[in-house]
């Protein structure tokens, strides 16, 4: 205390100067109309700078909630345009399933939620690759879900703790993905022989099908991974396979998987069809 009253003293002379400053500012702006336009103009412009500067802070702060809203978005319309792809090719080869159609269109339909999840560690450098999530079997986790990002395709739940789970990327040469080209019903094989992060093949692709440089790569749905129509990336460019009636086309992925930092994971086909799906293959089998 004792210091601040010699600090006080010592610079008196200094605060009485700028009292007297702001008097005659007060009387220079309260009395001229030019003085006080000016003044009022230079505080709007400064307030507004400040809202400005404030509100791309708050706005940056807000990025997390918009990123899952949108996530969780993308998420229901590829769902939505895969049931109405289902629903098409069923009326399209039997007419006598219009009525079930209606009456199925207007029931509700349970949905099983999508979860967002939080990248912990991530490699890209490695051989076999992996990704770590913050979402675990108490959140709904299970293995065999795919998991994709806001840019595209990442990968499936390959194992899962109560509060983890391990996701095996496209760039891990152990993943296979059953990807086409947009508006096409022939599917490839999508892989990953190492090397650039940017890039994966798609294998077995037939000759007979049309292929440009450009093209969108999507998923088949052929899998119980992922449905049909998830955008996965464009041809880079391609050549003859080792068999010459396909294609192995070289595909820039979507995903930029460096910087990748919230994912999300999709149920996967209901229990009733993956058991119908099974009962097929064990048929196939004997």
């Amino acid at each position: 205390m004792h210091n601040l009253i010699n600090f006080l003293r010592k610079n008196s002379h200094w605060f009485v100067f700028i009292f007297l400053e702001i008097i005659c500012f007060y009387f220079i702006f309260s009395s001229n109309s030019y003085q006080k336009s000016i003044f009022f103009n230079s505080s709007n412009e400064f307030t507004g700078r400040v809202y400005t500067i404030s509100g791309n802070v708050l706005s940056y702060f807000g990025l997390r909630s918009e990123n899952e809203e949108l996530l969780l978005k993308n998420a229901d319309l590829q769902s939505q345009i895969a049931e109405l792809k289902d629903y098409i090719y069923d009326l399209e080869n039997d007419s006598l399933k219009t009525n079930a159609f209606i009456t199925d269109s207007l029931g509700t339909r349970q949905k099983e939620p999508h979860i967002i999840a939080r990248v912990e560690n991530n490699t890209i450098s490695q051989i076999y690759n992996f990704i770590i999530i913050n979402k675990g079997k108490k959140d709904g986790v299970q293995t065999d879900m795919g998991v994709v990002s806001q840019q595209g395709i990442v990968g499936v739940v390959r194992d899962a703790t109560l509060n983890y789970a391990v996701v095996q990327p496209v760039l891990n040469p152990h993943s296979r993905f059953s990807c086409k080209i947009l508006n096409s019903n022939t599917a490839g094989t999508l892989v990953w022989e190492g090397g650039d992060p940017r890039y994966a093949i798609l294998t077995e692709y037939p000759k007979y099908e049309k292929v440009e440089k450009g093209d969108t790569i999507v998923t088949s749905g052929f899998s119980d991974i992922f449905p049909e129509g998830i955008f996965v990336g464009v041809i880079e460019d391609y050549k003859s396979g080792t068999n010459d009636n396909f294609y192995s086309l070289k595909i820039k992925l979507s995903t930029d998987f460096g910087s990748l930092k919230r994912v999300l994971l999709l149920s996967g086909k209901d229990d009733e069809r993956k058991e119908l799906e099974q009962k097929i293959k064990n048929v196939q089998e004997q």
